[in-house]
This record gives structure tokens, sequence and C-alpha cells, in this order.
């Protein structure tokens, strides 16, 4: 994305657009309270640069870069408090923390990032709905504009209310926290309102929003319906659920780039030749059912485990070996696995026995993901509700492991395994508390 950033800064607007991208930055230090002034003497005033339009397009390119960069905050407390990730001997304290409770500390930066992250990419996106009627873009072009805002600052906000009990469903002064099944029908909100600007405009008329803005990673339509299906799902929407997943193209894929010199923040954490502060547990290859080739998939299982600390065995990551690998919104069985589960809560048993199986028995792939190469599972196998429950919770532990889900899952899901977890939720960050006076710390 930043190879795209250059290009457009290279224009006759530089100095607006750099000032775009210094205030997306300066929002993340500003937290929920957008109405903190920091003023940067090299930026151009905020009322300037979104009347700009190749300032409100540098936005656009902006809010997926601030939401590819932090992808890892979400993921860090998400794996390291559930039973995907170990900590090795290089990692924080804080890190270790996650693990095992032993003094966490809610000012920890794994609190109050995630938190930080959500509103920064939120205010970004409410910054380009806001400001892109004015500047004279192709309506076509402002509507897919507003869809990519809006389907960022879904997932933003979607990712933390996975983490926290309760947080604000927006950017404000004195936000009050919400709980957060609030915050997730604020997401579905935010989706909808994305799927609807963009349900008259063709995939022609969006050429231009792919090339200036997109990218060639992003699969605008597939994604927001996507993020449909997940959410509708978390919020007990089984039928919508299901009618989101089927829009999606089967083999549809939407990734986050890291074209150089970014850098892909997961390869960063996982990799010996960058920070290499968490790998897998050894736990999530020893419980998979055998012959399963997940687990193969996403970590080095060709070499024995080693010890990490504090004391556990760990494999190395064997997905996101390159600093510059593309890293997935979404997965395509993450869509059959949806409806799987959406089937069963409403009663079709049967349907969702299918669906697992089509998962299980996948042997080759066209797209980048896992292939499990199990046999089918009988009936007989899956007799009841919650026997196709916790094979569901299996199949998505091994399909979806490092996709920001799992914390989730265990909440949501009978298990098959006792595995347990050190906290149900993240704490409000000391941040929040002692910015924002109704944040009810």
């Amino acid at each position: 994305m930043r190879t795209r950033i250059s290009r457009i800064l290279n224009g006759a607007h530089s100095m607006r657009i750099r000032g775009v991208l210094a205030l997306a930055a300066a929002a993340a230090l500003a937290g929920c309270d957008s109405s903190l002034d920091l003023t940067n003497p090299n930026s151009p005033p905020e009322e300037q640069v979104t009347k700009d339009v190749n300032g409100v397009i540098a936005l656009g390119v902006g809010v997926q870069e601030q939401f590819a960069q932090t992808i890892d905050d979400y993921l860090v407390p998400n794996s390291l408090i559930t039973d995907e990730w170990g900590t090795t001997s290089k990692s924080l304290v804080s890190y270790q923390s996650l693990v095992n409770g032993n003094g966490f500390s809610a000012g920890f930066g794994v609190v109050n990032d995630p938190f930080a992250r959500t509103y920064q990419t939120a205010r970004t996106a409410n910054t380009i709905v806001a400001s892109s009627g004015g500047v004279g873009l192709a309506p076509e072009f402002e509507a897919g504009l507003n869809a990519t805002a809006r389907l960022f600052k879904a997932m933003a906000l979607g990712q933390a209310a996975q983490l926290y009990e309760s947080l604000p469903v927006d950017v404000g002064p004195n936000m009050a926290p919400q709980p957060r099944t609030v915050v997730m029908d604020t997401v579905l909100m935010l989706l909808e309102q994305a799927r609807s600007d963009i349900a008259n405009v063709t995939d022609a008329q969006l050429t231009g929003l792919r090339t200036r803005v997109l990218g060639t990673g992003i699969n605008l339509r597939a994604t927001i319906d996507a993020m449909i299906a997940r959410y509708s799902l978390f919020r007990g929407k089984y039928q919508q659920a299901i009618e989101a997943a089927d829009r999606v193209p089967a083999n549809a894929t939407s990734t986050l780039t890291y074209p150089p010199p970014t850098v892909n923040p997961v390869s960063n954490l996982t990799q010996p030749t960058g920070l290499y502060y968490v790998s897998g547990l050894a736990s999530f290859v020893d419980q998979a059912q055998p012959g399963d080739r997940r687990p193969s998939y996403w970590l080095a299982t060709g070499t024995a485990p080693i010890k990490g600390n504090p004391d556990s065995l760990i494999y190395g990551v064997a997905k996101y070996t390159s600093p510059n690998d593309p890293y997935p919104l979404f997965l395509p069985d993450e869509m059959k696995l949806i409806k799987a589960e959406a089937y069963a809560r409403l009663g079709d048993l049967a349907q969702a026995r299918a669906l697992i199986n089509e998962v299980r028995t996948q042997t080759t792939a066209t797209v980048d993901e896992p292939v499990a190469g199990l046999p089918p599972l009988s009936d007989a196998e899956l007799p009841d509700l919650d026997a196709v429950l916790k094979e569901i919770a299996y199949e998505r532990r091994y399909e979806l492991y490092m996709q920001g889900m799992r914390w989730e899952d265990m909440r949501r899901l009978p298990q098959p395994w006792n595995n347990e977890v050190v906290m149900p939720f993240l704490p409000t960050p000391t941040l929040e508390c002692q910015a924002n006076p109704a944040a009810g710390c």
C-alpha cells in the first residue's frame, strides 16, 4: 500500500497528502477523543486537506494501511490468550502475561494498542465519508470510497468487539462504552451501508477506485459480504449469515498487501528474521486429528518443537515467512463453516454435516488456503447438535488459525478440548480510563 501512497505523493498535491497521513497518525494518539488538537507545523489543517480530491483519495489509501499495519495488535491478545500462540525467549513481559496471567496490567500496550488503533481507523473512515461528497469525485468513485471507509471501520470495530466486553461505538469526546453486542450491531449497520453504497455501481465503474485506492488485494464486494456473514453469525442472525455467505463467490479471496518497504506485522512477530516474539503452540499440532494436513500448512511441523518462555513447546510459523507476504481478510472455507454453524443452529443438521464434510475432505485448492485431506464423518459420528458444533469448533480452529477469531469461537462453541484462557476479555485500557471521563473505570 505504501508504494501506491508514494505515487500519489509525487503529484502536485504532495504536501497536502503528507498532511493527510500525518493527521491520520495523530488520531491514534487521540484515542477516542477526537477533540484533542495535535498541531503539526509541516501539515496543512484538516479542513484544507479534506477539501482536496487527492487528499480524500489519499485518506482512502491511508485507512487501509492503518488497518493493515495494526492487524497484529488484534491478533496478539487473541492468539496468546487462547491456544494458538506461545511466547519465545525474546518476547515482552506483557506478551507472557497474556499466556499465564502473571503480572498482567491494563496499562500494557497489548491492551491499549488494539483500542487506540480501532479509533484511529474509525476516525479516518469518518473523515472520508464526511468529505467525499464535496471534492468533485465521480458518483461511482465516491460510492466506492465511502463503502471502503465503512468496511474498514466495521472491521476495526468488529475486531475490537472480540477483545473488549464494552467499548464506544464511534470516535468522539466522552463517548460512553457500549456492550459489545451493540458494537457488533453497529458493525453490521456499517457493512449494510457499505453494501448499499455500491449496490447500483458496476464493477467496471469501480475500476478507478481499484486503480487509485484498493489495489489488487482487496475484493470490495466479497469482503463486505464475508464480514456481514461473520458478524451475523456472531450475533446469532443465522439466516442473514447464510445469505451473506452465499453471496461470496467460491474461492474468492481478499488480502492486505505489504509491498516494500512495508512489512507484514504478523511476519515480523512470528519469524526469526523479525521480532520473533511469538510462535505456534505445539498443542495445536498434538490435538489435531490424525492425518489432518492443516497443522503443517500453518506451522513448521517438519522440525521438533522447542521450549518457549514461559514453559511451553512451540513450533515455528510456516506462514508469512516473507515480510511482504499478504494477509487474508477471510478464507474461502470460513464461509462454509459459517453456513454449517448457522444451519445447525437453525435445526438443519443434514446441511451442516454436508458443509463440514466439504471442508474436511478437500485435498486441493486453487487459492492459497489450507486443506484438511480428512475422511468424511458419518451421521452416526455427528448424531446431534452438540456433536456437530464441536466438530465445527474443531474445523474452525484448524482452518482459521491466526485469523483473529479463536477467542470468540471458544466463547461461542463447545470445544472438543479442555483448553482454557486466562481471562474472558481484555480490561478497559488505562489510557482510555485516564482520557475519557465516560469510560466508567
